[in-house]
């Protein structure tokens, strides 16, 4: 009996794996290639290698600059980081960061969110890693032919004393500027991610007030 137990405790072992969670699955970029932690990636809308994210006064409010979209502009790139992993995870609590060494505001360009209004919130910077309202996830649209298609949405799996879970969408405010934000009948914005290292490099501009 003493020498069935190593194969009783294998079956056992194999018996109970398919119970265990699974790993969520990775985000690509464009290429079909997971993104990677600390990398530089261009966040691009559907059909465009243009209108990406930027950095931009809204609101008539200087600093801290938040998250916007100009149609005119390759857009800033923004880098990822999870905790031990050495991928980037969908629907799994993120920091999303400018690349960028200093701004306008001379201020961290980790992602946050900020009230700004009754059930409004826009997506600004000043964000400290790890902090509630610095906790995204990246969401897969779903379909046979969405596997490159997502979408960003606030809902810490820890939860806050904001008590959201909602997509993140364009919000136009009142100067025109199109801000990355929550809200009410705000739907999700879809994107795909493009590695900056493997697209050429043309005149980046990240910074403007008005779109």
């Amino acid at each position: 009996m003493l020498k069935l137990l190593p194969l009783c405790f294998l079956i056992l072992a194999f018996s109970i794996q398919p119970l265990l969670a699974s790993e969520p699955e990775p985000v690509l970029d464009r290429q079909g290639n997971p993104l990677e932690p600390g990398v530089g990636y261009y966040v691009w809308p559907l059909w465009a290698n243009n209108g990406g994210l930027a950095l931009g006064e809204t609101m008539n409010k200087t600093c801290p600059l938040d998250v916007t979209r100009n149609p005119y502009i390759i857009g800033l790139p923004v880098t990822f980081t999870v905790p031990g992993l050495d991928y980037i995870p969908t629907l799994t609590d993120l920091t999303v960061n400018f690349s960028l060494l200093s701004t306008p505001c001379f201020q961290p360009t980790v992602w946050k969110i900020n009230k700004v209004g009754s059930g409004l919130w826009f997506v600004s910077t000043l964000g400290v890693a790890g902090d509630v309202t610095s906790k995204f996830k990246i969401e897969r649209l779903e379909g046979e032919q969405s596997c490159e298609i997502y979408s960003f949405k606030y809902c810490p799996t820890v939860p806050g004393t904001l008590g959201l879970c909602a997509p993140i969408g364009t919000y136009v405010d009142a100067g025109g500027t199109k801000v990355m934000a929550i809200g009410d009948a705000i739907e999700p914005y879809y994107v795909r991610f493009q590695k900056v290292s493997t697209y050429p490099r043309e005149n980046n501009q990240g910074f403007s007030s008005a779109y």
